[in-house]
């Protein structure tokens, strides 16, 4: 079978850079060999300074296509087939089949998050509204795919792969479907408390064939409850730390001289931060009823599906600045928010320590208006007459004087450069209120933090 390394490469195809878009494995290749396709983009190859794909260089996009190309295993492989999700509920997610008769393996691999799949990501951290209660519409819509391929008794061996999004699709049919005899996923997050129990017995009998295989620091494969076992990676300290190359799927590699590339196993495993940030998740999920989870995980993931690229431009960017502060005034539904921020707000409280975690991964991946609300928070609630928002805002707003207003606006202009008046000042201030009064009630149990085995 093929090397975890090899998998690797062959998950790379699918995110290959808009430079060579007319030449992707879609655009006429299918039914002809990775080494036929390969070589074709070998000879026009991208200028090594040039950006391409996902927080990649063209040296490093043509290094992969060349150890492609030069490897005897991969080279031969056919292109079975190329898919696009758009059957009901699909969000355009892409997958291939890579097949050797000669080797008897067949790899069927499933790309990360597409444009319209951000939404399913969150929507699998809670129960949905899929026949089982539990699966989301991209899931059962790749388990169909796989299972109108017809490759069970052509193939001895049959290995489905897949980087972040895909990863958690490969790890779903390889607990759904006796064909397969491995499961590898690259950063793949994991499945809901839901999904857990309900498909327990199948968990127990399957999760054997699975193979996660993460990176210390990334905030993907944290997601929700994994299945099978671990091995973690380290990160290239020559490599840029951002939010996006942290999770881009050539984040394994270390590209060494004479275009070689290697991956280097983690001694120390997952980053403590990220298994602090890991049991934080776990303990807010599991402190929200059904309802309340539902409507948490639709919100997490509309925003993220308009969003996420609001969080990357760092602290120097007036639009993105206020992106949440903007959304906690005038979001469909502030309330997820709000309480979002009195749980960590209380739970920074129980566990000291994490409050020094989330500076530290806010200063990595540059998640500047998380860090910025967090701060603004923590600061009201110290401020000396806050006391006041907890006593009469939302019960006698219109009864406060004048006085008052100046004050907090001016707290909020001198401190925090946040220029408000009127109707905004008066929303902002009912949600301070909202979130105090919240951590106040709110209790922590510490061990719920723990993933579900």
């Amino acid at each position: 079978m093929l090397s975890t390394g090899e998998i690797l490469l062959l998950n790379q195809l699918l995110y290959c850079p808009r430079e060579v878009k007319e030449r992707r494995i879609a655009g006429g290749y299918q039914e002809n060999t990775i080494g036929m396709l390969v070589h074709q983009w070998l000879a026009q190859p991208v200028p090594d300074e040039e950006e391409c794909g996902i927080c990649m260089r063209g040296k490093e996009w043509n290094c992969i296509i060349r150890l492609i190309a030069e490897n005897p295993r991969l080279s031969p492989m056919r292109i079975q087939s190329v898919h696009r999700d758009e059957a009901d509920g699909g969000g355009g997610g892409m997958s291939a089949v890579f097949a050797d008769s000669r080797l008897g393996e067949a790899i069927v691999v499933f790309r990360g998050t597409a444009a319209g799949e951000w939404r399913d990501d969150f929507l699998g951290g809670a129960a949905t509204g899929q026949a089982d209660g539990v699966s989301t519409a991209q899931q059962e819509n790749a388990l169909r795919w796989y299972r109108s391929l017809g490759l069970s008794g052509h193939f001895s061996g049959i290995t489905v792969t897949g980087h972040s999004k895909g990863g958690n699709k490969a790890k779903y049919i390889a607990l759904m479907e006796e064909s397969v005899n491995r499961c590898v996923s690259f950063d793949g997050q994991g499945f809901s408390d839901e999904f857990i129990i309900k498909y327990r017995k199948k968990i127990r009998k399957r999760q054997h064939i699975i193979e996660n295989h993460n990176m210390e620091y990334d905030y993907v494969n944290i997601l929700l409850n994994d299945v099978g076992k671990r091995v973690y990676y380290q990160e290239n300290p020559k490599k840029e730390k951002g939010f996006w190359e942290t999770h881009c799927p050539n984040a394994f590699f270390w590209f060494g001289e004479e275009n070689t590339c290697f991956l280097v196993r983690s001694a120390k495993g997952e980053a403590e931060v990220m298994q602090e940030l890991n049991r934080f998740l776990n303990s807010y999920l599991r402190s929200l009823t059904e309802e309340r989870k539902i409507a948490a995980m639709d919100l997490f993931g509309t925003l993220a599906q308009i969003g996420l690229g609001k969080m990357e431009k760092g602290p120097e960017s007036e639009e993105d600045r206020d992106y949440l502060i903007s959304l906690l005034l005038h979001g469909e539904n502030p309330d997820v928010l709000v309480y979002l921020l009195a749980y960590l707000l209380k739970y920074q409280q129980v566990q000291p320590e994490f409050a020094e975690s989330i500076n530290r991964i806010g200063e990595r991946f540059g998640l500047w208006p998380i860090q910025r609300l967090v701060k603004i928070m923590e600061g009201i609630c110290d401020w000396k007459y806050s006391y006041v928002l907890i006593g009469g805002v939302g019960i006698l707003t219109e009864a406060m004087p004048d006085a008052f207003w100046d004050r907090i606006q001016s707290f909020l202009k001198d401190n925090y450069g946040i220029a408000m008046s009127g109707e905004d000042l008066r929303k902002m201030t009912a949600r301070i209120s909202q979130v105090m009064r919240l951590r106040a009630q709110i209790k922590i149990i510490p061990e719920a933090g723990e993933d579900m085995r």
